[in-house]
């Protein structure tokens, strides 16, 4: 390896540094924008993680950054194929899975054509992921190179550091409501001046061209929604709006029967709105004067709806209410009808807040108090009791954190969380669960977890709008609820069923069953993992040095451990946009200090060993974390509950840079440590299956593969080294 000039460095570490950023930018723009754009990948966006991880050690195993030139064509083609997926309806395809319960797009979807189905989608998803694999095998070329010119530590602190302003700008372009797609459009253009220096006329002249490809492939997307529920509202003035929140795609619809000279809803002729995330029906909410005045108010839906979200609050004339999962306000609505006087409303997404703002009047009520909050996070810092809490058809249609299979309402639904909200009940409280349980297994299983929680059985309504109605106190276990006069209209059930296994911290995947292989997920893992070996064979076979198995291994384990410490701390601070932003950030901030560590106690880091020992220490620390308890102690609690999680972490990113710094051949090494993070983001769905403390043992297991790989290396002569 040639050490640079002072100059040249000076340029390469800045080039390093910039291009580190533009490609933790796109790596996470690409994810959230395929995962909301795309339902087969809105729960499954593990895929377009693990594809970015191939392209970016593809990119690194060359040597050669050739293939950057070829960015901006690759951008023009993930554009293209997002464009394309609008207009041909495949956006709304779902993915094909037999075990991963998707909410269904009220368009018709191919998925009930069986293996025909199942043998295009693979293909489509091949074309889909072009794009992106494209991108990163460019960034990774050109990185590859750069990396090659400097020490590994200080190449890879640099690369680090420039994740680091990548992990902060796009969730802050998220949260400001930026559409991906001008994202996409402003990075294309700086990369352009990148590379506008070292190019030629005519290439420049390229690129220029592409991005203008790319503004009228944006000028003429189509943006088709799903359709609505109510047959009704099709004939009435209709405005679409597409938004983007921190979380989701959303796609407004908004009802008139009188429009303004703009063409915007009047408030007179207001009659509601219709929400769509992620290509999929939401939520609706009307109006007043929808529900009893206009045209629409003997339709047999709408009263369903009145009713439904009335009920709550006509069994035990409540006080203080609390709903979970507001949305945009109808239930508030309902509460403030039926004379409610304190009414604390909490809902995830500020873009649903915002939207209930301007158009639901009663959430500037002075009776109504709003929260932005995960409803678990407020559950557990909430000192307050209430008459009735309302769990208001809580689900979502988004994934928390990066690759992880936790969606952002899973650990609402956990017995811990259940039975801390029933502690925030008065003695004659209510906790009153809509949810619009459409597969028969998940109504089994919440009523199966409500039970646990409890200790009595609940009672399960069987309702017309929202669903089922699940309802707990203690008027429920004594049984005098059952004959309240506001329950006349409704069936009482009893869901039945052996084997449903029940919601908990460790395990809260509603929406996944385990009595089923998923055959259909296998099949389209199998094609990523063929795909991953036909693009690095060469590279992996020819490299025999134990080193890069012992970054492989390394690789694979660190992404499960990432994903893990991301889905544990969403159970602490919630599952919200900030807590998956500051963990990646933290994470990437507690490489740049191992680096440093290392580096700076060089010598007590010699052997492997020591390294390796405070590892299993702190898995074993993090295996055995009672994380229940954890959570029950305040600040106290989550500040040792977040230490314990991130130390592994933070050993494994000294245990990385203590073998990274003995690289030869830089690129290579971190090509082998990224495919190996495509193990990793792979096996991550395990936890579907086993539980979520399973990652920290399937961890512990890669550890021990990486930590032979270091005491077996082979030194030039034949004669095991120390090292």
């Amino acid at each position: 390896m040639i050490s640079p000039q002072p100059n040249s460095e000076k340029r390469i570490v800045q080039e390093l540094v910039v291009l580190s950023w533009i490609s933790l930018f796109l790596e996470l723009l690409i994810i959230r924008w395929m995962s909301a754009d795309i339902r087969a990948f809105t729960v499954f966006r593990t895929l377009p993680l693990i594809t970015c991880f191939v392209g970016l050690g593809a990119g690194f195993a060359l040597r050669k950054d050739d293939a950057y030139k070829m960015i901006l064509p690759a951008i023009v083609l993930f554009g293209f194929s997002i464009v394309l997926c609008n207009y041909t309806g495949v956006c709304f395809w779902g993915f094909p899975s037999v075990a991963n319960f998707q909410w269904p797009s009220l368009v018709v979807s191919l998925a009930k054509s069986g293996w025909p189905y199942l043998i295009a989608f693979p293909l489509v998803v091949l074309l889909l992921l072009a794009g992106p694999f494209g991108i990163c095998l460019a960034i990774g070329s050109r990185l590859g190179v750069l990396f090659n010119q400097l020490p590994p530590l200080k190449a890879y602190s640099y690369n680090v550091l420039g994740a680091v302003a990548g992990s902060i700008t796009l969730p802050l372009l998220s949260f400001f409501g930026s559409p991906p797609w001008l994202i996409l459009l402003v990075t294309a253009a700086v990369l352009v001046l990148m590379q506008w220096p070292a190019n030629s006329r005519r290439s420049n002249l390229v690129n220029i061209a592409l991005v203008g490809v790319l503004v009228l492939l944006f000028l003429f997307r189509s943006e088709q929604s799903s359709q609505t529920l109510i047959p009704e509202l099709v004939d009435t003035n209709t405005r679409r709006t597409v938004m983007w929140s921190p979380y989701q795609r959303i796609d407004l619809t908004t009802f008139s029967e009188k429009l303004d000279d703009k063409g915007n809803p009047t408030k007179t002729g207001f009659l509601g709105l219709e929400i769509g995330a992620n290509r999929a029906f939401y939520q609706y909410f009307f109006s007043p004067h929808a529900l009893h005045t206009s045209s629409l108010s003997n339709n047999e839906l709408l009263k369903f709806i009145v009713k439904d979200y009335a009920l709550a609050f006509a069994l035990n004339k409540p006080k203080d209410v609390l709903v979970v999962g507001a949305g945009t306000g109808q239930n508030v609505s309902a509460a403030l009808e039926a004379g409610l006087q304190n009414i604390d409303a909490v809902e995830i997404d500020p873009a649903i807040l915002a939207i209930g703002r301007e158009f639901n009047p009663d959430y500037h009520s002075e009776h109504v108090h709003l929260f932005c909050d995960d409803a678990r996070h407020y559950f557990i810092n909430c000192h307050k009791k209430y008459d009735v809490i309302e769990f208001s058809t809580l689900d979502s249609h988004t994934v928390a954190g990066l690759g992880s299979s936790v969606r952002v309402d899973t650990y609402i639904y956990t017995v811990e969380s259940i039975r801390r909200a029933l502690t925030l009940l008065n003695d004659d409280g209510l906790l009153v669960c809509s949810f619009m349980t459409i597969a028969p297994w998940t109504k089994e299983r919440l009523y199966l977890t409500f039970k646990e929680a409890a200790g009595y059985e609940p009672l399960c309504l069987g309702g017309k709008m929202i669903g089922e109605i699940y309802i707990l106190g203690k008027s429920v276990q004594n049984g005098s609820l059952a004959t309240n006069p506001a329950l006349s209209d409704y069936k009482i059930e009893t869901p039945r069923g052996g084997g449903t296994q029940i919601l908990t911290d460790d395990w809260p995947y509603l929406y996944v069953r385990t009595d089923v292989i998923d055959y259909p997920y296998l099949i389209v893992v199998a094609e990523i993992v063929l795909l991953s070996i036909f693009v690095a064979r060469g590279f992996l076979m020819a490299n025999r040095d134990l080193l890069n198995w012992q970054l492989f291994f390394l690789g694979a384990a660190f992404m499960l451990l990432e994903l893990h410490a991301i889905t544990f701390l969403s159970l602490l601070y919630g599952s919200t946009w900030i807590t998956s932003a500051i963990a990646i950030t933290a994470i990437l901030l507690m490489i740049l200090a191992a680096n440093a560590l290392v580096l700076r106690f060089e010598k007590v880091f010699s052997q492997p060993t020591l390294p390796y020992i405070l590892l299993f220490a702190a898995l074993l620390m993090d295996y055995f974390l009672p994380a229940e308890q954890m959570v029950a102690y305040g600040i106290t609690g989550h500040a040792l509950a977040t230490l314990v999680t991130m130390l592994p972490l933070a050993a494994a990113a000294i245990v990385f840079a203590n073998a990274f710094k003995r690289a030869e051949n830089i690129s290579g090494a971190l090509a082998f440590n990224l495919f190996g993070a495509v193990v990793g983001g792979l096996l991550e769905y395990l936890s579907s299956y086993t539980g979520i403390k399973s990652l920290v043992v399937v961890g512990f297991v890669l550890y021990l593969l990486s930590m032979l790989c270091a005491l077996y290396r082979k030194a030039p002569g034949g004669v095991p080294s120390a090292n």
